[in-house]
């Protein structure tokens, strides 16, 4: 451990850093200045480049001494910004690592720069990211006048200059807050004539720096102070300060805070504890409540504090804070005539005379509690429920030998594995304690299947003496090796009626341990010869329940334009089979035709993996797999979320791989996935040939996507996910908004929150229409709404070649793209950006005002062809690889 430590250090001071410190303007440039360290040659070349809508431009680097950078942008560059653009560096031929120095994260340099129409933002991510994040809005280059008046709590008031297009007499107007990634909306109204303007609510804005504007007319004045203002003003969450900046408005925000003189946590035998604390001698004498407020999830409880000679005490109910295992913060709420909440300011020594760590019981389980001074020095509280040690750590033979731990953190309980078939949770167990082992021969696994192909997670569930269910979670193989064509160990039985049931242990991408099943009924012939197959027979798919992707367009062009004899799968029992059933050569899943075309189709082509269109594991061994050509037709335009189809999760990879651009060729599916040039072609998608806009279209479309950390019920309705969406749709500025302008919201949500949805929101508006699942297919919806809102949904890039705005709701984007993001936001989220509830219905309000205009933005990055011939493209790239292996 201590020579791991030194190694650390050591690491840390010869690492070569590159930090940017600040930048700021001369008379022509943007210039950004670095600083250097640990760069110990003593000859120095350095390479700075700007990449902006895929051209490349040199810029001027210039050392100041030994080591500092200073590198030239020139405005004129800046004006061209479009979406996104970034400054990327090379130093000695290779390509740095931009960070942020302290003096930049301390400054003022998140600050926006405005330029040519436009207000960039900039951010450091590995390069220097400058972005037109508020595209949507169009920044004059002239300024108004205005006037500071007074200030009080909760109250400014504002004499401003109109611009002419305004009436004099006009009573409210609306001032935009910028800050360098989001903005809000201050509303000013006066009683009549040329009164001042009264600002009221402040109650949307948060801490930092932000830069004002006038809106009128759908266009941005930048605001003028004549004169300094130094008086400052509180609201409930903050004190504000009036900033003159190159005489332009700011306004500075910073949370109320309360330094702590001593605070201490007590538990109590009747499942509470006491929190008691003083403040010292400045505290005025007034009540005050404590306040424990729950990010995550939005919840806030409030208790009342009990002043004793300037010690405050209150009881915190155990199962309260114990009811969701998030992260607690604590405020104080101060009643008086000007209502304030204040966070505590605890010094290094405030929580040192305290007992800070406790272990409770709850759920039959132990409980570790955290109370800790956070990051911006107030009370925090983190939870940690008892942690489940569970391994598998052999598969042979298919039995497979695991261990389980820490059982005594489970109070009275006891532990099983659970086969439980995926689809319709029928499972079997089997009780397991320490080292266990499990011959899954022995098991009747043929029992629990619901359907000829299927999957069978495990699962280790822990149940309390009541026999409730208090932990369920999956087991993962410490020796995994994860491909999705391959299988640890392999087993045939057959049943009574002499059908045969092939089962391979195997592993998910997080290692997690499952028993994938296929069947092989006695009546479906197999051919001798399964190692060649016929070139001219290609058999396609989606999922195995859909038609409506880039597969089923693509075979309907192939049956149209060729005289290849293409065949398309699906489930038979599927919403989409009903609508395409009466086609030609369409297979029913698992069904004996569907194995015959299997067994001779040369060319797979799947918009997912291609377990979705065999009737049988696609590896190595079963009826001639390795002899097939695999083209992965894709199901949306990569950059956003991480997927799993790269190279090294193959024994026997794609041999095609399309693609909508050559950025996501190179720097996604090269780059990032493993694939070579030859693998990847920038074809664009299939189902781009059917999206012609007829009609104009009126209605706005809502339709967000899934978050993979919600398992259960109760996870989805205690979600920010959920809430989120069911305060949207009763937001009463937007219903106001739909019933002025008569436009609908029609809510299509995920097809795993459907249920939840329609079940939990009742009473909607009528103007915000449920759309069932599989009641019109997603490409039809597209076509049919003016505007799109969604969250991380690719089909966003359909609707933006529709030439039609989308406007993005990222409410929670760090914890979406927690494990990582391809390509930055601004690059593939093209259209208006919402951080929360009332950014996002300003921009809608400003789309719907605008006659749902599109957002101006070069497209080219993501979508290289926007005509009809996507389809046509993929044919000939197939062919060419066709020929390829011939003549090899």
């Amino acid at each position: 451990m201590i020579l791991k430590r030194v190694k650390n250090k050591v690491k840390r001071i010869l690492v070569k850093r590159v930090e940017v410190e600040e930048y700021y303007f001369d008379e022509q440039n943007l210039l950004f200045q670095f600083q250097l360290s640990n760069f110990f040659t003593r000859k120095k070349i350095a390479k700075a480049e700007f990449l902006v809508n895929e051209e490349v431009y040199p810029l001027t680097c210039k050392f100041v001494g030994k080591n500092s950078l200073v590198v030239s942008l020139p405005k004129h560059l800046l004006s061209s910004v479009t979406s996104s653009s970034s400054i990327q560096l090379t130093i000695n031929n290779k390509k740095i690592w931009i960070t942020e120095h302290d003096m930049y994260k301390a400054g003022d340099f998140q600050e926006s720069i405005l330029i040519a129409n436009k207000l960039l933002s900039t951010k450091v991510k590995k390069n220097i990211i400058i972005n037109n994040r508020f595209a949507d809005f169009f920044f004059m280059d002239r300024s108004i006048k205005a006037i500071v008046n007074s200030v009080q709590y909760e109250n400014l008031s504002m004499t401003i200059e109109l611009p002419n297009s305004v009436s004099e007499d006009v009573e409210s107007i609306e001032l935009y807050a910028f800050n360098n990634f989001q903005f809000r909306v201050l509303t000013g109204k006066r009683e009549a004539g040329h009164n001042p303007f009264v600002f009221e609510d402040f109650s949307e804005m948060a801490a930092g720096l932000w830069r004002v504007f006038l809106y009128a007319d759908n266009k941005l004045y930048s605001v003028k102070l004549e004169d300094e203002f130094n008086d400052s003003f509180n609201s409930y969450h903050h004190q504000y300060k009036i900033l003159r900046r190159d005489s332009f408005l700011y306004m500075e925000l910073q949370p109320h805070a309360m330094e702590t003189d001593s605070i201490s946590i007590e538990e109590k035998q009747v499942s509470e504890f006491l929190l008691s604390f003083s403040l010292g001698d400045k505290v005025p004498n007034v009540e005050y409540s404590l306040q424990v407020d729950e990010p995550k999830s939005g919840l806030l409880e409030t208790y009342p504090l009990n002043n004793k000679n300037g010690l405050f005490q209150t009881v915190l109910p155990m199962n309260n804070l114990l009811d969701n295992l998030f992260v607690k913060r604590f405020f104080l709420v101060e009643h008086s005539e000007e209502p304030k909440v204040y966070r505590f300011s605890l010094d290094k020594r405030t929580l040192q005379n305290t007992t800070t760590r406790y272990k409770v019981i709850s759920n039959s389980q132990l409980v570790k509690l955290k109370f800790y001074r956070r990051k911006d020095l107030s009370l925090g509280l983190a939870m940690t429920p008892a942690k489940l040690k569970k391994s598998i750590r052999e598969v042979t033979d298919f039995k497979i030998e695991g261990i389980i731990g820490s059982i005594e953190e489970f109070i009275g309980s006891k532990a099983y594995l659970l086969i439980e078939d995926r689809a319709s949770q029928e499972s079997l167990q089997v009780p397991i304690s320490g080292e266990f082992s499990i011959d899954f021969k022995s098991l009747d696994l043929i029992g629990i299947k619901s359907k000829d192909k299927t999957v069978l997670d495990l699962f280790v569930v822990i149940e309390n003496n009541s026999q409730e269910v208090i932990r369920k979670e999956k087991i993962r193989y410490t020796k995994a090796q994860y491909k999705k064509d391959n299988y640890y160990s392999y087993m045939k039985q057959l049943d009574d009626n002499g059908n045969e049931h092939h089962f391979m242990i195997t592993t998910t991408p997080f290692n997690n341990v499952k028993v994938e099943s296929f069947t092989v009924r006695k009546d479906v012939e197999i051919p001798q010869d399964t190692q060649t197959k016929d070139e001219n027979v290609w058999l396609m798919g989606e999922r195995t329940n859909t038609a409506q992707d880039n597969g089923i367009v693509f075979f309907k062009w192939l049956q149209k334009h060729t005289t290849i004899e293409a065949y398309y799968v699906i489930e038979e029992d599927s919403t989409d089979y009903e609508h395409i059933k009466h086609l030609p050569n369409v297979l029913i899943f698992g069904s004996d035709r569907h194995f015959e075309i299997a067994f001779k189709a040369k060319v797979l082509l799947g918009t997912h993996d291609l377990e979705n269109i065999l009737p049988y594991k696609p590896a190595k061994g079963f009826f001639g797999y390795e002899e097939t050509i695999k083209i992965f037709l894709q199901h949306g335009v990569l950059g956003r979320k991480n997927v799993e189809y790269h190279k090294k999760n193959y024994d026997m990879p794609f041999d095609l791989f399309i693609v909508s651009s050559e950025p996501e060729k190179k720097v996604i599916v090269m780059d990032e996935m493993g694939y070579d040039d030859h693998e990847v072609v920038a074809t664009g998608l299939a189902r781009f040939d059917n999206l012609i806009q007829v009609d104009p279209p009126k209605d706005i479309l809502l339709m967000p996507t899934w978050r993979d950390w919600i398992n259960t019920d109760e996870q989805f309705l205690k979600s920010e996910y959920f809430m989120a969406y069911s305060n949207l749709i009763q937001n009463e500025k937007l219903l106001g908004l739909l019933e002025e302008y008569n436009v609908n919201i029609n809510f299509y949500p995920h097809y795993r929150a459907q249920d939840y949805f329609q079940s939990e929101i009742e009473d909607m508006h009528e103007r915000i229409k449920f759309i069932p699942l599989g009641s019109q297919t997603v490409q039809q919806l597209l076509i049919d709404h003016a505007l799109l809102i969604t969250d991380y949904s690719s089909v966003s890039f359909d609707f933006t070649l529709l030439n039609k705005p989308v406007v993005y709701y990222h409410f929670d984007v760090e914890r979406f793209f927690r494990k990582g993001i391809l390509r930055p936001i601004e690059e593939t989220f093209i259209g208006g950006i919402g951080s929360f509830e009332e950014e996002l219905v300003t921009i809608i309000e400003d789309r719907i005002k605008s006659n749902f205009a599109n957002f101006e933005y070069e497209i080219t990055g993501i979508i290289k062809y926007q005509d009809q011939n996507n389809s046509r493209r993929i044919y000939d790239e197939v062919q060419k690889l066709l020929e390829a292996k011939r003549s090899s």
